[in-house]
């Protein structure tokens, strides 16, 4: 038997997921709840933690998923959207799988078996998504994008680099009209900050 525990925003969604595993007697549902800590406060016996991607405690789902996958579950990532960004962070920090929130029950259970045996669950498309590569940056917009991505201000980061705090604003919005010429656009680049390798030297 897989035991899998469902942690989601909406209340409601671990008695739908309930349902639509009824059927597979090799899953159950054991543990539900709202947050990570909640989970990780109590017995955290699951093989496969289903987790959605954004809860509402101010965590973020890269950190949501080390701290499971520290636990030795295997966390299969549920969510709305299939977002690059957020696929290959969740990856980075231990996901075995990412799906797109659907009522195909199939797929979910399969999706599960996958992940508990060890193995990757990811659709098609959302493998296309994560081997695209980023938008191409030139040398001064990497430089930008890491000081400002990892805490420096627009003023720090202007004086580190030597340019005027209008430049770093300009390499900035010349970073967003790439992303969203790629069809992927992004308000806050410090949330691209892990889609590139750091430049090797960031003050020059």
């Amino acid at each position: 038997m897989i035991r899998v525990a469902v942690i989601d925003n909406d209340r409601l969604v671990p008695a739908g997921l309930r349902a639509l595993l009824a059927a597979t007697p090799d899953i159950e549902v054991t543990i539900t709840g709202t947050g990570v800590a909640e989970y990780l406060a109590g017995p955290a016996v699951a093989d496969v933690v289903l987790l959605d991607l954004q809860l509402d405690d101010g965590s973020t789902p890269a950190a949501n998923v080390a701290a499971l996958h520290a636990t030795g579950a295997r966390v299969l990532v549920l969510s709305v959207h299939g977002d690059r960004r957020h696929v290959r962070a969740t990856l980075r920090a231990g996901a075995c799988g990412y799906l797109v929130k659907d009522d195909d029950a199939a797929k979910l259970a399969e999706a599960v078996r996958t992940v508990h045996a060890g193995g990757r669950a990811l659709t098609t498309e959302l493998m296309t998504l994560i081997n695209d590569d980023p938008p191409e940056l030139s040398a001064q917009e990497l430089q930008v994008l890491y000081l400002y991505g990892t805490g420096s201000t627009l003023a720090a980061t202007a004086r580190r680099l030597g340019i005027a705090i209008p430049t770093v604003r300009s390499y900035l919005d010349r970073i967003r009209a790439k992303w969203a010429a790629a069809a992927e656009p992004v308000d806050d680049v410090r949330l691209l900050i892990d889609e590139y390798a750091p430049p090797t030297d960031p003050q020059n």
